[in-house]
């Protein structure tokens, strides 16, 4: 099956959800090789990623993953980015965390190691003396506890093993990059999400729309951070009570002063 599916991707041809669900079932079985993940996850790189195709994908990737059930009352949010700035700054969501769950928020905190950055989420956790590899039960605890968890990528997506290799093979961002952070395994409705290119300011926020999202605000900065920058106006999308607007902010409309981006590099 997944090469027909190869072939039309390789014709330019969108798939539609089922087909794109379906194949994901054998990609993540182990079903299919390296050569054939490699190929149908560039080919559709190259094609361009449809909103029903990452929904697709999203949809048979959190199936497969483990859950988390939080305990906690209130609003839980989580802040990351889809990385591929390359930018080599300082990991912002994560330092953010720590912020906002100091101030009485409920961050359940989604991440991986770094790819292309200085560091992850996952290394700063670690670093910390975090135990990366903790049972759903137990992360629900912490979060109960702290008001702030992580949930480490690898752990937390097993099934994900079976494309590493294609990943590593195609050295270059495939529609994976752009699921990290809508696969959040304690299903929050509420994120902050850096993107690494302004074609998916409002995309994610729809396709999260779709999955029954509440919250979503998305945002790149003008010189290229998948982050809210202090160097530049910050392009954002936001979706709430079911509408999304756009806005840009400077940094000092917000009272801040204009920095330079190598100050945080």
């Amino acid at each position: 099956m997944i090469s027909n599916l190869i072939l039309k991707l390789q014709q330019k041809t969108d798939l539609t959800y089922d087909e794109i669900n379906s194949v994901m079932v054998d990609i993540l079985s182990r079903k299919t090789n390296d050569k054939e993940n490699s190929d149908f996850l560039s080919s559709l790189t190259e094609k361009g990623e449809t909103d029903d195709e990452l929904l697709g994908m999203l949809d048979k990737m959190q199936e497969f993953s483990l859950k988390v059930e939080p305990k906690n009352h209130g609003t839980i949010i989580d802040m990351c980015g889809t990385g591929g700035d390359k930018l080599q700054t300082f990991n912002v969501s994560t330092t953010a965390s720590f912020v906002v769950a100091a101030a009485g928020g409920i961050v359940a905190k989604h991440g991986n190691r770094s790819s292309s950055g200085i560091s992850g989420s996952a290394d700063i956790f670690e670093y910390f003396g975090y135990d990366l590899n903790q049972e759903p039960t137990q992360i629900a605890n912490i979060l109960e506890k702290h008001n702030i968890c992580f949930m480490f990528a690898q752990k937390f997506h097993p099934a994900m093993r079976h494309v590493s290799t294609a990943r590593k093979q195609i050295g270059k961002r495939t529609a994976f990059n752009l699921l990290g952070p809508l696969s959040n395994p304690a299903g929050v409705k509420n994120q902050l999400i850096g993107v690494f290119s302004t074609e998916y300011l409002d995309r994610l926020p729809l396709i999260l729309k779709r999955k029954g999202a509440q919250n979503i605000m998305t945002v790149r900065s003008d010189d290229g951070m998948d982050e809210f920058s202090t160097s530049a106006t910050n392009r954002v999308c936001i979706l709430k009570n079911d509408k999304v607007l756009m806005n840009a902010i400077n940094p000092e409309v917000v009272g801040l002063h204009k920095s330079k981006l190598k100050d945080i590099q």
